[in-house]
């Protein structure tokens, strides 16, 4: 399997729909490349909610991303990875933005990412990617953010809402962006932006027209979310949660009732003679 590069990316817009999805280690991303998904998505959020267990992604750090990277950097060497700069890193000004950047790309990805469609977040993303960084954008839902507006919700469902987005949107293209996360905008909204983007557009829960469709690993194989609840836009294709426990409840049976280890199949032997050499040397226990 061949990485893309953003130029292929880019280039692909229009002519066939592209994957994305957010293996957290290694294992996962061997699993996601030997699929042959196009792209990787990896962020602070997806490492706290995912990993951590933790409601939002606002705790995460840089150097925990770090790590993750490398991590899915070895599993998938030949997927194109893209790194959102975790909550705060972007806050204080284009060189601390930048500093941020440099780490997660020597880190392994091939590209980072910014939330919001702000005339100081497309400040940030132009800085970036002037000196060569693949950027990707996100509009609509802003994850980070979402306590702030109510929690996690659909944005563009109002005429002012949706003009605000398309205008966040331009702004992130203009600055250079390479593609653009459309999170849980109505699917109308998204499609008729996409059609006046000259860069992908990133679909997550935004409907079908999107260039690029993203579901995150976890949500995919129903591995967390014990509930139910999963956010409208996912789908489960397997439930690993269910899975994983009814096969738990299992070997614990099998373990209380001596079926497993057996003997034969899952343990070692050891050459009588030599056996009896062991035990002469430490005695017999006496019950």
């Amino acid at each position: 399997m061949k990485k893309l590069s953003e130029k292929e990316i880019i280039s692909l817009k229009g002519k066939r729909k592209l994957t994305m999805t957010t293996p957290l280690n290694y294992f996962e991303a061997k699993i996601v490349e030997e699929a042959g998904i196009d792209e990787i998505g990896l962020g602070g959020a997806a490492v706290e909610m995912c990993f951590k267990g933790m409601p939002n992604g606002t705790k995460s750090n840089l150097e925990e991303l770090l790590i993750f990277i490398k991590a899915v950097r070895r599993g998938a060497p030949n997927t194109f990875m893209m790194a959102s700069i975790p909550y705060g890193y972007s806050f204080i000004s284009d060189e601390e933005t930048l500093r941020t950047a440099v780490a997660i790309i020597k880190a392994g990805a091939d590209a980072v990412k910014i939330q919001g469609g702000s005339k100081t977040k497309a400040s940030k993303i132009k800085r970036i990617t002037s000196e060569g960084i693949p950027c990707q954008g996100h509009v609509g839902l802003e994850t980070m953010y979402a306590e702030t507006i109510g929690g996690f919700q659909c944005i563009g469902k109002k005429a002012d809402e949706a003009i605000n987005i398309y205008e966040g949107a331009l702004r992130v293209q203009e600055a250079g962006a390479f593609q653009i996360d459309f999170e849980d905008i109505p699917y109308k909204v998204a499609s008729e932006i996409s059609k006046r983007l000259d860069i992908l557009t990133v679909g997550a829960g935004s409907g079908p027209d999107c260039d690029v469709q993203v579901l995150m690993y976890s949500d995919m194989l129903g591995m967390g979310y014990p509930t139910g609840k999963y956010p409208k836009h996912t789908k489960q294709y397997f439930n690993v949660y269910g899975e994983a426990v009814t096969v738990l409840k299992k070997w614990k049976r099998e373990v209380e009732d001596g079926i497993y280890p057996n003997e034969k199949e899952h343990s070692f032997e050891i050459d009588d003679i030599e056996f009896e050499k062991f035990m002469n040397k430490i005695g017999k226990v006496i019950i």
